[in-house]
């Protein structure tokens, strides 16, 4: 049971560090690694230029990243 208190607790936090993102940040992120669109297809939908989506979705990360204290590689997301 510890470890399924973790996971929930795991989703909260990435819950509420998701609700604290701008909401156009957090769509981009959502669309980006959620529901797997590249940079052109999430331009496309929020009419909005590719270098925005990427400079959002590198943001957003980062930000989310610090707020749940997790290191990140240096890989850029496809």
């Amino acid at each position: 049971m510890e470890s399924a208190d973790r996971v929930a607790e795991a989703r909260k936090r990435l819950a509420a560090a998701l609700d604290a993102l701008p909401e156009l940040d957090r769509v981009v992120l959502s669309l980006r690694l959620l529901d797997g669109l590249s940079v052109l297809e999430v331009a496309g939908a929020l009419h909005i230029p590719a270098s925005e989506v990427e400079r959002r979705t590198l943001a957003a990360s980062r930000v989310l990243a610090r707020q749940l204290g997790v290191r990140r590689s240096h890989r850029r997301v496809a």
